[in-house]
């Protein structure tokens, strides 16, 4: 018999080495997923305070939204790869699929709802009862108004290529109309899935981007507690008192309740009534939407305070000084906007849907669809949006 041929030391060295590689490569992997899109990220859109940065929002997070004077609940919202609270996108769509991006600010995303209570989520439900495959894009973003939305549709757009775009447009999207004219468009750098993982997250931590985690456990909150200097009441605690009630005040130091709730209304008395036009934003929009092959739609959601009376005596509690005793927002003069928005999206041909006679009918039954305090939706109420826009959007677009 020969004598068997001995594996050279280097080898066994060199086959060792490139075990060891291939499991940090496997690790690194799972431990840090890298989207499709590099480039593609929600901080690009996001209105940030001036302190924040880059390493702020971070892909794969998790953020706590809270309103104590409403519910005990904490409410934690799971964002994706590319910081959005949804499941991970694929850049391509299925064949037999029908793609909708639903554009919005906090009402879309939806602030003060558990898990998947979202009104995309609500649209892609009454989609599935109906034995529809369609996948609702959740890019709702809270804080964010019409100028973002253009800029973000303008990159969305041709990358995830919708079939339909639903912008939704809440009561204070529309009276802060700045003018805008997007200047740039995302030129989207795709991951090249052959460069190993460390140099990719070394490159991320040179541009100064978020190293994207796969789980978060650190939960951040939208409002931080007395004494970071995010929160007003830091530094101005005895002006501020006047205007609330103690429980108020003692939520909003806490960060447990929005701090700028503080004599909200009377702001949004004063925008409610001032006249605007957004033609030529929606028409640059139709046109953009429309080359890409996309169906624009415009939806309208109203403030809680011009359907209804009842959430007034609500608002006078963190507008104790300079509110009056009564304050109906519910009159003509406070609904110009979703009619000048009815207005011009039918100059421009686009499908629009104001939810407005919808919820002042709930509300007349007393089935209050906002929160008493803070002044979004509950869960259920954004269900219920979707699956109206959803019914409309198969009665009047999809036929």
């Amino acid at each position: 018999m020969g004598q068997k041929r001995k594996i050279p030391k280097l080898f066994k060295i060199l086959l060792y080495l490139a075990f060891l590689f291939a499991l940090q490569e496997v690790a690194l992997r799972i431990c840090f997923p890298i989207p499709e899109i590099e480039n593609f990220n929600r901080i690009n859109y996001q209105i940030l305070a001036a302190k924040d940065n880059k390493s702020s929002y971070i892909r794969n997070i998790k953020m706590m939204w809270k309103s104590t004077l409403d519910t005990e609940e904490d409410f934690i919202y799971n964002l994706n790869p590319y910081g959005y609270r949804d499941r991970a996108w694929n850049v391509e769509k299925d064949n037999d699929q029908t793609r909708v991006m639903v554009v919005g600010d906090s009402f879309v995303e939806g602030m003060m709802a558990v898990g998947d209570e979202t009104l995309p989520m609500g649209f892609a439900n009454s989609a599935d009862e109906a034995g529809l495959n369609v996948e609702a894009m959740n890019f709702g973003m809270m804080g964010i108004g019409l100028n973002e939305y253009i800029k973000l549709i303008v990159d969305a757009v041709p990358v995830f290529k919708p079939d339909y775009l639903i912008m939704v447009l809440f009561s204070n999207d529309i009276p802060f109309n700045r003018p805008y004219f997007p200047t740039t468009k995302l030129a989207p750098v795709f991951t090249d899935w052959s460069t190993p993982r460390l140099k990719a997250l070394l490159n991320y931590s040179k541009n100064g981007d978020p190293i994207p985690f796969r789980w978060s456990f650190d939960i951040k909150r939208y409002y931080k507690a007395v004494p970071d200097k995010s929160n007003p009441w830091t530094t101005q605690s005895e002006a501020r008192s006047k205007d609330v009630t103690p429980p108020i005040a003692d939520a909003m130091m806490k960060g447990d309740f929005n701090f700028f709730r503080s004599n909200w209304i009377l702001e949004e008395e004063k925008f409610l009534r001032s006249p605007t036009d957004v033609t030529e934003k929606l028409k640059l929009l139709r046109e953009f939407t429309t080359y890409y092959g996309t169906e624009m739609l415009v939806c309208y959601i109203p403030s809680r305070n011009q359907v209804s009376e009842y959430y007034y005596k609500y608002e006078k509690e963190y507008c104790q000084v300079r509110c009056p005793d009564r304050l109906d927002l519910t009159q003509p003069a406070y609904q110009i906007h979703r009619q000048m928005l009815s207005n011009n999206c039918s100059s421009l041909d686009i499908p629009y849907y104001d939810l407005t006679p919808m919820i002042i009918a709930e509300e007349n039954k007393e089935n209050h669809l906002y929160w008493n305090y803070d002044d979004h939706m509950k869960g259920s109420s954004y269900l219920m949006m979707g699956d109206e826009i959803f019914k409309w959007w198969q009665k009047e677009i999809a036929q």
